[in-house]
């Protein structure tokens, strides 16, 4: 055979063994493709009968809970744990949705593969050509057949570590949560309602969530005191409790601090001084005497304690003292200075930022991400300076910011700040925050009325969804109470009206002749009074006025007590207590 000949057997040698090889390559790309096609669609079997039958026993308990709604349409867990189960019911319909449409594409493009892999092999086999090499060249043929075996084991790795890559990921895709909703990364209700997260406790509604709280305690002797501690700084700010740590903040004209003591013996286990924070104003704002520059109450999530002052600077500190983040706000333009105690929604810390007049337009309701500090939402409001506390209600429509302003009690979206309701009703300096029960928000403040507005409308709601209005034992600064059927509020001087909650029509009042900055609290079926000189009046929280009797805590008293599984929480002028039996 001469040179030429011999150089032409070795091409077409060549040839046949490279179309040899992509015939092998296109052989296993099928294969892999199918099995690729064969397990996406298993997966979404499996993961809609799966979804299909939580969906069936979810849809049977919300018709069981519908059903037993018929006998207890007053029932508020009831109607939450039906709210709950809707919402479970809505977010598998999305998963689901988001699952079919995505595992139905990843079925396509792997029927797809296995199609166009198939065929070009079929191509490849047909037109595979038949070389005749008059005389073998000596080891090529052993030399080619090598050099394709290791192509196609190497194509066919490669093909099976991106199909193995390609599963896990249509597995992940087909069962992760829909865009937007979140991990558990807040405490769900029954945490919340176990604690004291903020002002007024649970929800900010100022009511017990326990019914064995003591009656009896005097702070003189040490009767039914489990332990008494010192407070460093002083301040109106109440405590808030989660766990076994209690937190407060403090001021002076040098420092302002976050507390944390321990609920098992009141030992400090932590300060936290609030300095060094970028955009904090170098001269402090003027404030009013006795207010100071901490008088909001903290919030806390479980994971850390959210503080603001009335320089503007908030921040939000672990638990083991470190701090997480902190920001200036803006320095507050508030005569008396900013007093509006923060509120959780979720992962949100909801900060009332209301100030200077309307026309300056500088009031404003801000939602901030608890693990960093950025601002979710922000929400323009036309309201003057105030120092309410926003509240966070769950009501029918689902959960709602409620907050007083003049002349508007307003109702926002928790998720996004969209306003969806207002209705004229206040007017003044308002502190008294608003409270909430069965689907109705009850305000109060003096110079204006004591209003019980519906929280199911849309846009201006004056005219279609106020029930009543009252103008008896307006408050100035303390907050309303009501259990749903009774609304008690309570004047600085001491006076304590009780309103039927449906009519608005006066059931009777107490007048305890001293000056009272605390909010009034229900607990075990007790309406507590704190006066400023730190006696607490119980009154039962009935439609016949019964007095109780009274404890003493021996120092002054201007915060809203903490209520724990048989202790309360007070902070007093200098010291903070644990009420109780030891």
């Amino acid at each position: 055979m001469s040179t030429a000949q011999e150089a032409e057997a070795i091409r077409r040698a060549e040839a046949a063994e490279r179309k040899q090889s992509w015939l092998q390559a296109c052989l296993v790309t099928a294969a892999v493709a199918g099995i690729f096609s064969v397990v996406v669609s298993g997966t979404m079997a499996v993961v809609a009968l799966r979804s299909q039958a939580e969906d069936m026993r979810t849809a049977d308990r919300l018709a069981e809970l519908k059903v037993a709604l018929r006998d207890r349409p007053m029932d508020e867990a009831l109607k939450e744990q039906i709210r709950d189960y809707d919402v479970r019911l809505r977010r598998s319909f999305f998963r689901r949705s988001l699952a079919t449409d995505t595992g139905r594409s990843l079925l396509l493009a792997g029927v797809a593969v296995f199609l166009i892999s198939l065929k070009s092999a079929m191509v490849l086999r047909r037109k595979l050509p038949m070389p005749k090499a008059e005389t073998p060249v000596p080891g090529l043929v052993a030399r080619l057949a090598r050099s394709s075996r290791w192509a196609v084991a190497a194509v066919g790795l490669v093909l099976a570590l991106a199909a193995a890559g390609l599963v896990v990921t249509a597995s992940s895709i087909l069962v992760r949560p829909v865009a937007g909703e979140q991990a558990a990364s807040y405490p769900s209700d029954e945490e919340v309602a176990k604690n004291v997260p903020g002002f007024r406790g649970p929800g900010g509604l100022g009511i017990s969530a326990y019914t064995n709280v003591p009656i009896s305690w005097n702070g003189k002797t040490g009767e039914g005191i489990v332990w008494k501690t010192p407070v460093p700084l002083g301040a109106p700010s109440s405590p808030i409790v989660w766990g076994d740590r209690i937190f407060l903040t403090g001021s002076s004209k040098k420092l302002l601090e976050v507390y944390c003591f321990d609920l098992a013996d009141g030992k400090l286990l932590w300060q936290h001084e609030a300095a060094g924070i970028p955009g904090s104003p170098a001269e402090r704002p003027k404030v009013m005497e006795g207010v100071e520059w901490a008088p909001s109450t903290p919030a806390t999530d479980g994971a850390r304690v959210y503080a603001i002052f009335a320089t503007g600077d908030v921040l939000a500190v672990d638990y083991s003292g470190k701090r997480v983040w902190a920001r200036n706000l803006g320095t507050p333009d508030n005569h008396y200075g900013h007093a509006s105690s923060l509120a959780m929604w979720r992962n949100l810390v909801i900060i009332q930022y209301d100030q200077a007049t309307s026309d300056d337009k500088k009031s404003k309701l801000i939602a901030l991400d608890g693990a960093t500090g950025r601002t979710v939402w922000e929400t323009k409001r036309d309201s003057p300076q105030t120092w309410a506390t926003p509240l966070v209600a769950k009501t029918p429509k689902g959960d709602q910011i409620i907050c007083s302003g003049d002349p508007f009690l307003c109702g926002y979206d928790a998720a996004s700040g969209k306003e969806l309701w207002r209705a004229e009703c206040l007017g003044g300096e308002i502190a008294p925050s608003p409270t909430y029960a069965n689907g109705v928000a009850y305000t109060a403040n003096a110079g204006s009325y004591a209003t019980a507005v519906r929280t199911d409308g849309t846009g201006d709601v004056t005219k279609s969804h106020i029930l009543w209005k009252a103008e008896d034992g307006l408050p100035d600064i303390c907050s309303p109470l009501t259990n749903g059927e009774l609304v008690w509020a309570l004047t600085t001087g001491g006076l304590l009206t009780c309103y039927d909650a449906k009519t608005g029509k006066r059931v009777w009042e107490k007048d305890f002749e001293q000056n009272c900055e605390a909010s009034p609290s229900l607990a075990g079926g007790w309406v507590l009074v704190t006066t400023l000189k730190g006696v607490t009046h119980f009154v039962a929280a009935a439609r016949e006025l019964k007095v109780l009797g009274k404890a003493e805590l021996g120092e002054g008293c201007r915060t809203s007590p903490a209520f724990l599984d048989g202790r309360i929480i007070i902070r007093g002028e200098k010291h903070l207590f644990c009420i109780g039996k030891k």
